[in-house]
């Protein structure tokens, strides 16, 4: 006969035993997910790394990892701080050096210095990899370009790649008002565009471009799309009513969805066209240029595009941080993919004062002979 005691006893062990038990499966199968495999190594850098540890930074850093296991240098983890930049970079008005980034063969480097930037005038150059900011490594433009904006009249530090050399730069932020376009009428009644961005005026700014150039009597066009990095693709929609006649412009191909055409509505430019590209001519670039030579309604002349094929997404999270996620790639309208290849202009031309050249030369002949 057990007595009342013993027997309380071993129902208490039995159920001490029963919840380490429970516990420890609920422990195990929580920490055997993958999910759970990432809470389980913070909780262990808690318990046995030999100094403090931040749990909100080491799970964002864990955000980062797993993004970045993707392998394209197109999507990214963006904290809060790093998206508020971002989206200040493509309004247009930011305080840095003046540089436009992109990311070739994993490398960070400079798509262009812009004009009379403190970045020009610190001697960095187009095809530069820009390897640290303030002796922090970055693989991914955005984090090279939220690194390198800060207060105007601070300095920066870049670590640059060159020649297989690299060495240090400090260079003093200031105030960048980026344009995105600028126009003249050049000899001969030709009109000229340099559109170097697609930021959230570039339409606005290119339609005044060309009713200003036709009021002025521009007989034809140049359209200069080089060092063109790209930015907001629907943007690059509204600027191709302008030059593309009726029909389509560009076709997204999802993964899980159907591919969606996006097709322009007007006449377009009703002048002789011809566009300037070459390396730095990229994404949206790439669209409205491969729309403009699928149509032919223009001519392309230069080198050979940058081939960023691809369209990013972005996906807001609870604490602010985003996911910029590539999501679709792109085709030309008449099927083409861009993306590692690029597009061949019709005209193969190299060095910028040449192209140019070439372009005045081939405008003049068409309102010669029109």
């Amino acid at each position: 006969m057990i007595s009342k005691r013993r027997a309380l006893t071993l129902c208490l062990v039995a159920a001490l035993v029963a919840a380490t038990v429970t516990s420890g499966a609920f422990l195990y199968y929580i920490y055997s997910g993958p999910l759970g495999k990432i809470f389980g190594i913070v909780s262990l850098l808690e318990r046995s790394y030999y100094r403090p540890v931040d749990r909100d930074k080491a799970l964002e850093g864990a955000s980062r990892g797993v993004v970045s296991s993707l392998g394209d240098p197109y999507s990214s983890y963006m904290s809060k701080r790093e998206w508020e930049e971002f989206q200040v970079r493509t309004s247009g008005a930011y305080s840095g050096i003046g540089v436009t980034i992109d990311v070739r063969d994993k490398y960070v480097r400079i798509a262009t210095p812009m004009k009379g930037s403190p970045a020009e005038e610190a001697g960095l150059r187009a095809d530069d990899l820009i390897l640290r900011v303030d002796g922090e490594p970055v693989t991914t433009s955005d984090e090279a370009a939220a690194k390198i904006r800060g207060p105007a009249g601070t300095p920066v530090t870049l670590t640059i790649g060159r020649d297989q050399d690299s060495f240090d730069v400090t260079i003093i932020r200031r105030d960048i008002v980026v344009p995105a376009s600028t126009y003249s009428m050049k000899e001969g009644s030709i009109g000229y565009i340099q559109l170097s961005s697609f930021n959230e005026h570039s339409d606005t700014e290119v339609a005044l471009a060309v009713e200003d150039l036709k009021n002025q009597g521009a007989k034809a066009m140049i359209l200069d799309l080089r060092y063109n990095g790209g930015g907001y693709v629907n943007q690059c929609l509204n600027i191709a009513e302008l030059f593309v006649p009726k029909g389509p412009v560009v076709t997204l191909s999802y993964k899980n969805a159907p591919a969606e055409t996006y097709s322009t509505k007007g006449s377009g430019l009703g002048l002789p066209l011809f566009v300037l590209v070459n390396g730095g001519s990229a994404s949206a670039s790439e669209i409205l240029a491969g729309a403009i030579q699928d149509s032919g309604s223009g001519v392309l002349i230069g080198e050979r595009t940058f081939g960023k094929g691809l369209v990013q997404g972005a996906f807001p999270l609870k604490d602010g941080s985003v996911i910029k996620l590539t999501t679709a790639e792109y085709l030309t309208p008449r099927g083409r993919s861009i993306h590692g290849n690029g597009l061949l202009p019709d005209i193969e031309v190299h060095g910028d004062e040449l192209q140019l050249q070439m372009a005045l030369e081939m405008a003049s002949q068409a309102i010669a002979g029109s």
